[in-house]
């Protein structure tokens, strides 16, 4: 898990990788951001006059400089629709020449599976499996928007979205952009309607907006399941952390076993 830090007196964040393992993965977000920056897409900057990123040999640590966007004044939060400006210019940039890795649904959530013993044996289980059928399902998926395989942000909900100078929308956390299907960047606000009890007008909007709703499309409710899948596997590394962040991961995981919509509150509000 990367660490950010604010420079006291100036407007800078950094971001600490823990690992030198992570160098490549910190050089394409680099890309990424210089990228971003040069074809004017509404993203956090690096600060441009720092060669990045930074190895730290003495602790193995990565760092890169961003600049810090204060967002304390902000009189009203980013809201869902605001995700539809940005991601309409995304999704309509050509692949950079630098090239872009492709989405990988399952990987995260495979390595993660593995990687846990926390969880009861029955759950472990189920989760496996559950993985299993719905990387078959995925295979199967026929994407109805023309953007198939261009780039996408990979995360795209209201968490990554941050107000610029003149309150406009801006995307942060540029890890996970890639090419890939647009109907993955329209799911993670659906699924925040049914379980987070978002409204439901702010995601029409955003799809009027945007200029489709794949609601229209079966096959979103496979997305729809992957994404509820990443967010819960997301926090296994540190369950043993909270027994209100365990709590949530038992009700959320009996949620998806019995197939109910019961609503979920989010990780952040259970510590």
């Amino acid at each position: 898990m990367n660490a950010l830090f604010r420079i006291p007196g100036v407007p800078v964040i950094v971001r600490i990788a823990p690992s030198a393992t992570l160098l490549a993965d910190t050089d394409r977000l680099v890309q990424v951001a210089r990228w971003l920056d040069a074809v004017d897409f509404p993203a956090v900057r690096l600060l441009p006059e720092i060669p990045q990123p930074l190895i730290i040999d003495e602790t193995n640590h990565i760092v890169t400089f961003w600049r810090y966007l204060p967002q304390d004044d902000c009189r009203t939060p980013p809201r869902a629709y605001e995700l539809a400006g940005p991601l309409r210019q995304l999704h309509a940039l050509p692949t950079p020449e630098f090239g872009l890795p492709r989405w990988e649904p399952i990987r995260e959530v495979r390595e993660r599976l593995s990687d846990s013993s926390i969880l009861p044996p029955g759950d472990h289980a189920w989760l496996r499996d559950s993985v299993h059928e719905l990387d078959e399902q995925l295979g199967e998926l026929a994407y109805p928007l023309p953007h198939r395989g261009g780039v996408i942000h990979g995360d795209a909900y209201i968490g990554n979205l941050l107000r610029g100078p003149a309150g406009e929308p801006v995307m942060c956390d540029l890890d996970s952009v890639c090419r890939g299907p647009a109907e993955w960047d329209l799911t993670p606000e659906l699924v925040a309607c049914i379980r987070y009890r978002r409204p439901v007008a702010d995601y029409d909007l955003l799809c009027q907006l945007y200029g489709a709703d794949i609601r229209a499309w079966s096959g979103w409710t496979v997305l729809r399941r992957l994404r509820e899948l990443k967010v819960l596997t997301a926090v296994l590394p540190v369950l043993d952390s909270s027994p209100g962040l365990a709590e949530q991961v038992r009700l959320r995981l009996r949620s998806l076993r019995e197939g109910v919509e019961a609503p979920w509150t989010p990780f952040r509000m259970t510590h």
